[in-house]
């Protein structure tokens, strides 16, 4: 967007509830009875956070003018009475695009002496409003959407059944272990195994009739484990191979 960031400075930390997620808190522990908890407070509060990034400078430099800037913003969103994180989306994409409209007819008046400048000023103005309107047209049909569907009992039962499984399968995502960075995934023998009997199956039907890696050149190197994979592993991939192991082979890539 047109005009200049404001500087990354950290919001006031309010007083957390005992039995509340403090804001900052990262959700990796979520499950499915607290997830439709815990996941929309981490989208207000992401959004609040990136749409601080992305506002015009305040009035002056000082702290006072940045919580108001910020403050308004919010105000601004609220009085939009978006109902759910989508909503909220829509209503903060909104408010930031008319801030910027806003900032750029700013910046034309403080370049009336630069006609070039001016006038890119006033064409990213009237840009950043188009977008502006844009966006609040899409938040007043996904609240007419919302809307209609709760005055029909089975559409509204039916989208709440598909939130909360959505937000209990996030959490089970969230809960996931992730990899750490820079360490290898791990290998899974059978997989692997598979993966070489769908591309040699010729090979394959040999190892798993041998019980063993033939004494063959073309055939190559295995891992000892993915070897023991295919010689005994039980999958139905695996096992169609024992099919082929009762008739003479002959081996070939």
């Amino acid at each position: 967007m047109f005009g200049m960031d404001a500087p990354p400075t950290p919001a006031p930390a309010a007083a957390t509830p005992n039995n509340a997620t403090p804001n900052n808190a990262t959700p990796n522990n979520a499950t499915p009875a607290d997830a439709a908890l815990l996941l929309p407070r981490a989208t207000y509060y992401q959004l609040v956070h990136t749409l601080r990034g992305v506002l015009p400078p305040p009035v002056t430099d000082t702290q006072e003018d940045l919580a108001r800037r910020d403050l308004a913003a919010i105000a601004h969103i609220a009085s939009l009475l978006p109902d759910n994180p989508d909503e909220a989306n829509l209503a903060a994409q909104y408010v930031g695009a008319s801030a910027q409209a806003f900032d750029c007819q700013r910046l034309a008046r403080q370049h009336e002496d630069d006609p070039a400048r001016m006038l890119q000023c006033i064409a990213q103005s009237a840009r950043m409003m188009r977008e502006a309107k844009g966006w609040r047209l899409a938040l007043l049909r996904a609240q007419a959407a919302r809307t209609a569907r709760a005055a029909d009992t089975a559409a509204s039962d039916a989208a709440t059944q598909v939130e909360r499984r959505t937000l209990g399968l996030m959490a089970d995502a969230l809960a996931a272990a992730a990899p750490v960075p820079g360490e290898s995934p791990r290998r899974n023998p059978v997989t692997e195994a598979e993966r070489y009997a769908l591309l040699h199956r010729k090979h394959a039907t040999l190892i798993r009739r041998l019980g063993r890696l033939p004494d063959r050149r073309e055939i190559g190197w295995l891992p000892p484990d993915v070897v023991h994979a295919i010689a005994t592993g039980t999958t139905p991939g695996l096992c169609a191979l024992d099919k082929q192991s009762r008739r003479p082979s002959t081996v070939g890539a």
